[in-house]
């Protein structure tokens, strides 16, 4: 395989990963309906039933059964590929004789790539599952509150439009750095190895300040959509409090989503970068 890029890693695995993938969905879909049959739950008590209880504890087996099989089944997946990919680069360079320092940077990288299907991957599934099942959801109770999440939706993907081209840049900046750090250190120049740790912190900081930025805003956003919400759904006609419960827990749970999509989007964008260094190496 003379390309170790994220696409080619999934399509080289794809049968593997696809299964994570299913395992995720399967164990989603049980936490998408929780709050709803959690909310009747509340009802059926209030008025001393116990149906919609027995219905929440099954729901809640369910999606403990399949994460619990979900990661039983991802560390030996994705530990078995990298050992693979990381074995393959490091026996390649060795043949093109590359300077160890870039081959040990390398076999770093790949080892994030790999780290990407695993949890950044499964984050943003369970984050992209987790907003679309609140959406649909609150669509279901109220119009309004579905309309508010979709313009906070727009207004967050605006704030990380504008942040791409500067989130690649710091993350290439970022790994030219590191790249030359076995270099750095075995010359022993003190000077060089400060500006060196240096330019590091620089790097760092700008994504940092970047990412609280970011953080600021769309906090901002999700705060006032949290507002709205409570307002709309206590002031309905014929709200209850299984129905509050549930409107409020789908906001809740649609705000995690969306504020951790984000934080994938820069993630992909680093690994895209990373991608960059290790396409037909």
């Amino acid at each position: 395989m003379e390309n170790f890029s994220l696409s080619s890693i999934f399509k080289r695995y794809k049968w593997k990963v696809s299964f994570t993938f299913l395992l995720l969905v399967l164990e989603n879909v049980s936490k998408v309906l929780q709050p709803f049959v959690l909310g009747v739950a509340i009802n059926d008590l209030i008025t001393a039933k116990y149906e919609g209880l027995v219905h929440f504890c099954i729901l809640y087996a369910i999606g403990f059964l399949f994460g619990v099989i979900r990661r039983y089944y991802d560390t030996r997946a994705y530990t078995s590929i990298y050992t693979q990919v990381a074995s393959e680069i490091t026996e390649k360079q060795n043949a093109k004789d590359v300077e160890v320092s870039a081959i040990a940077a390398r076999s770093s990288l790949v080892k994030e790539l790999v780290d990407f299907f695993e949890h950044d991957v499964t984050q943003a599934f369970t984050a992209t599952l987790g907003v679309v099942g609140a959406l649909v959801m609150l669509a279901l109770f109220d119009g309004w509150i579905f309309f508010g999440c979709v313009a906070a939706i727009l207004i967050i993907m605006i704030i990380y439009l504008l942040s791409t081209g500067h989130i690649y840049g710091y993350h290439k900046g970022l790994n030219d750095e590191l790249e030359h750090r076995i270099n750095v250190l075995e010359a022993r120049d003190q000077k060089g190895i400060f500006n060196h740790f240096k330019s590091i912190s620089r790097w760092l900081v700008k994504l940092s300040d970047l990412e609280t930025l970011n953080f600021g805003l769309i906090e901002i956003v999700l705060f006032a959509l949290a507002i709205f919400a409570l307002y709309v759904s206590a002031s309905a006609i014929g709200a209850t409090a299984g129905s509050i419960f549930s409107i409020l827990t789908y906001v809740l749970e649609f705000s995690n989503g969306v504020f951790m999509l984000p934080i994938i989007f820069q993630q992909v964008i680093r690994l895209k970068e990373i991608s960059s260094r290790l396409k037909n190496i």
